[in-house]
């Protein structure tokens, strides 16, 4: 729709945007053509130097559509010479509606014009996909060099500015193409295509409402426009392949003339927008250098997993290329951090693309290396390789740039680090003490919802709710399902979260002896670091110790074992191959930090300063675990 039609008071400010745009258009037209591209070339470079976050939109974009293991020193070279050719190309544009007809024939090469006349003519529709690469500002100007074609018609964009949107929507109608807005709706546009003629719809842009199918291999939303007009064109409607390369300075060549062969059975609109999608991919690498890669072409949303159906599926596994790669920087603490397991499980199912890359501490890494039903590498903060390093090493530079980082973790020093690889989307809890300090892409806001959560369903409903991904029965128990052959008993006397939670040596000598009269096999269960305290202790209570990794806990125990412990990271790593397990629970809520899964039992002694989360007891009555008897631990009486 015009912009004379919206009846629009005009302000200040857009009389002035009008008023300057008319005295450019006054200094270009007497402007020759090539001299306007070696002043966009200076522009480019200017712009090259200025502005490194437009640098590394394209940096990104060129390791998607050429090589994703292409390294910075060559990427500066092709991200230089395309900000260049692009800033060229966009101030030739603006002459390119000036030009009189004797410019514009010196200034263009038309090629395929007998195949795009014939595609226009006698009733038939001629559906141009056209992607933003050279100067497409030309196709709105070769009506005059096309005069079989019976109507000439373009789809394009209204700008904010109502009366620059009508001196501009004028100045492309002159030549005798009609332009059909967005915003106007497709009704006409559909007319349009059963009428005849030639349509150019710009259509490699992202498209919020689009189809989720790949593009250069890797996954986006695409315009399913030029499919429904080929649809509704019932047979008379021929895709074509529509685009312009430099060739010289001031001088385009004009493709016109390649068709979009659609297979035999190629019936739908996502078969048919993947058969546009490799037309344009083909016309792209043409010329390369062409393409208007200074904006976000594969975006990442709030809401990143969009529904998929089984056909998308098939063609996402035949053209595919590039996986949508997240990185999750888990909490610091290992207590904290495995509860984060459902919450990547979710994540990896929301998106059959996704590839999950976890930041931890050195102590976290084999136990996350271990979770490859979610987990592809694993990087960590605290080693003798710097993170960078890692991130940047070939294995996994190779799957192209990251998309998306959820920042969990607290360490402000990893957060910078992290933000250099540019992600479209840093998310992270507004409880996060960064989130103050850097602003976070995206903050997840904590939903209204007073019912209390285990510690690891609160993360999979706030991130469910602010992502918008459906999670079902999240799955607690480690892929591994632990040695259901183990049936031994193991006591856990050693808490990760410090002492608060001690339980007296006297109250476990009396728990071994009444298991061994039971004629179970007791043993003492502790991680690495407490190896010495643990020797000592298992002389004392006469029981076999044994030493165990996170990572290493699959192994060592199942689903017949049973673990006797205080709170802390052993009882949540047990819970996860479906040992059961009672916990003392002396320092935190045993309804938000119990272990994950079904038939534990926590024993706590609710007095007045619980739960205080304190590392060690300062109480002169002593740890609260003191008033949790043998029998209770056992489940022999009520706790």
């Amino acid at each position: 729709m015009p912009a004379e039609e919206k009846k629009q008071s005009a302000t200040l400010g857009q009389r002035f945007g009008l008023l300057s745009y008319k005295v450019l258009c006054a200094v270009l037209r007497v402007t020759d053509i090539r001299v306007v591209a070696a002043l966009g070339r200076c522009f480019g470079y200017v712009a090259w130097a200025l502005f490194p976050s437009r640098r590394a939109i394209v940096a990104r974009n060129f390791r998607i559509i050429t090589d994703p293991t292409l390294r910075p020193a060559k990427l500066a070279t092709m991200v230089r010479r395309n900000m260049v050719r692009t800033s060229m190309n966009l101030a030739c544009s603006l002459k390119t509606g000036l030009m009189t007809a004797k410019e514009l024939d010196r200034a263009i090469v038309l090629k395929g014009k007998d195949i795009f006349e014939h595609s226009g003519t006698e009733g038939r529709t001629g559906i141009c996909c056209i992607p933003h690469a050279g100067n497409w500002e030309l196709l709105a100007r070769i009506r005059p060099c096309c005069d079989k074609v019976e109507r000439f018609g373009s789809m394009y964009r209204q700008m904010s500015n109502p009366l620059l949107e009508q001196f501009v929507y004028n100045s492309r109608t002159g030549y005798g193409c009609e332009m059909y807005s967005k915003e106007s709706g497709l009704k006409p546009v559909l007319q349009f295509a059963k009428t005849g003629g030639c349509l150019g719809v710009l259509c490699d842009q992202y498209t919020q409402e689009g189809l989720f199918l790949p593009y250069f291999g890797k996954m986006t939303n695409v315009t399913p426009l030029p499919a429904l007009l080929h649809k509704r064109c019932k047979g008379k409607g021929t895709l074509l392949a529509v685009f312009t390369r430099n060739v010289a300075l001031g001088r385009w060549e004009v493709e016109l003339g390649q068709p979009i062969e659609l297979p035999a059975d190629c019936d739908s609109m996502l078969a048919v927008t993947m058969q546009v999608n490799l037309a344009l991919e083909k016309s792209q690498n043409q010329n390369i250098m062409d393409g208007f890669w200074m904006h976000h072409r594969w975006k990442a949303r709030r809401r990143f997993a969009p529904e998929v159906s089984p056909e998308v599926l098939e063609l996402a596994g035949k053209y595919m290329k590039l996986p949508f790669r997240i990185i999750v920087c888990v909490p610091e603490s290992f207590d904290e951090a495995v509860l984060m397991l459902p919450v990547l499980r979710a994540i990896k199912a929301a998106r059959f693309d996704a590839q999950l890359t976890v930041v931890c501490p050195g102590a976290q890494a084999a136990y996350w290396r271990n979770m490859k039903d979610c987990v592809t590498y694993v990087a960590t903060t605290d080693e003798k390789v710097d993170l960078m390093e890692q991130l940047d090493a070939d294995e996994l530079y190779k799957d192209g740039p990251f998309d998306y980082l959820f920042m969990f973790s607290e360490n402000k020093k990893v957060l910078r680090k992290l933000a250099t690889l540019s992600p479209i989307y840093i998310s992270g809890f507004e409880e996060n003490p960064l989130s103050k300090k850097f602003r976070f892409t995206l903050r997840m806001k904590r939903p209204v919802d007073k019912e209390a959560h285990p510690r690891a369903v609160e993360y999979l409903k706030r991130v469910g709710w602010n992502h918008q991904i459906a999670w079902e029965n999240p799955e607690f128990t480690a892929p591994m399902q632990g040695n259901d052959t183990c049936a031994d008993t193991f006591i856990s006397p050693f808490s990760t979260l410090g002492t608060a939670d001690a339980w007296p040596q006297e109250n476990w000598a009396a728990l071994v002896q009444r298991l061994q009269t039971r004629g179970e096999k007791v043993k003492l269960l502790h991680l690495p670091q407490d190896a010495a305290a643990a020797r000592t202790m298992a002389e004392t209570l006469g029981v076999e110790t044994c030493a165990v990794t996170p990572e290493g806990v699959p192994v060592l125990m199942g689903a017949k074992s049973k673990l006797y412990a205080v709170d802390g990271l052993l009882p949540q790593l047990a819970a996860q191959v479906n040992c059961k397990c009672a916990v003392l629970m002396a320092s935190r809520q045993a309804e938000r930090y119990a272990p994950l899964g079904e038939g534990h039992r926590m024993l706590t002694n609710h007095v007045a300063c619980h739960p205080c989360y304190r590392a060690s007891c300062d109480a002169a009555s002593g740890s609260c675990a003191q008033g949790v008897s043998v029998e209770e631990l056992l489940g022999e009486q009520q706790a």
